[in-house]
């Protein structure tokens, strides 16, 4: 029995969620950690590196929440760069598109369908513009 589309993404999205949500506590952890053995020297600046990571692992998690209880969003424009790379410096392979100054995450399979210059229509979520469907359509006809 196939899923549809939007119940694959937000699967992904909680999936994805899950796996900040663990890296933020293990960065509380080490924090903590931290903290408790009272910094010196360059105790500080570990401080504030793994704060700082926190900070952004926190926003990470913020952002997939609020997409989860979000409406989908619609974008259309032209694709103009398209490129993947690794996320989380060696694991997750990502795949991205540029679209009227918006960056997406897309899937492989939407990735390796799309090209640059093409006119599209994507469904996505609104803060983390992680795509749901990316398909071609019709430029609208100039005014």
């Amino acid at each position: 029995m196939a899923r549809d589309p939007e119940s694959i993404a937000r699967s992904s999205l909680f999936r994805s969620m899950l796996i900040y949500a663990l890296m933020l506590a293990a960065d509380v952890a080490v924090l903590y950690y931290i903290i408790q053995s009272g910094p010196e020297g360059a105790g500080y600046v570990s401080l504030t590196v793994v704060g700082l990571v926190g900070l952004l692992l926190g926003y990470q998690v913020v952002q997939h929440l609020r997409d989860m209880s979000s409406p989908l969003a619609e974008s259309e424009g032209v694709v103009t760069r398209k490129w993947a790379r690794a996320d989380l410096i060696i694991a997750m392979q990502s795949h991205y598109v540029n679209v009227e100054r918006a960056v997406f995450r897309v899937r492989p399979e939407d990735f390796i369908h799309v090209s640059e210059g093409m006119y599209v229509k994507v469904v996505h979520f609104p803060n983390t513009l992680n795509v749901v469907t990316m398909h071609e359509v019709m430029r609208p006809p100039a005014p």
